[in-house]
């Protein structure tokens, strides 16, 4: 029995490598995309709190602010595939609540925005 030549042996390392990649890329291009939209999550939502937290409750802007916190929180948490998104999603609803309050405990706001920025 032969064993071939080098070209044949490259030639099939090199078909072994590309079925591998082909396998392998789009879990590693998914994983990465999720860890994307989880970091673009938590900075909006950190982003939406710190505007809350600094603009006047009777302000125009406030109310939209808040609008925006709300809605973001209903889609990411409907739109969820991730479990490693659900301690965001727990969270900022926690935030949305916290803020709602007619006087916002500012000490429990800055504990759950330390917690979502530990998030991953």
């Amino acid at each position: 029995m032969e064993l071939g030549t080098w070209s044949d042996w490259f030639e099939a390392v090199g078909e072994l490598l590309a079925v591998v990649v082909a396998l392998f890329l789009p879990v590693y291009q998914e994983r990465k995309q999720k860890r994307l939209t989880r970091q673009r999550v938590k900075n909006n939502i950190q982003r939406l709190v710190q505007s809350l937290l600094s603009t006047a409750r009777a302000n125009r802007e406030w109310e939209t602010d808040f609008q925006t916190l709300q809605t973001l929180m209903r889609l990411y948490g409907a739109l969820l595939t991730d479990e490693r998104g659900e301690p965001i999603v727990s969270l900022g609803e926690q935030l949305v609540v916290a803020i709602a309050e007619p006087s916002p405990d500012q000490a429990v706001i800055k504990d759950l925005l330390a917690e979502l920025a530990a998030c991953k």
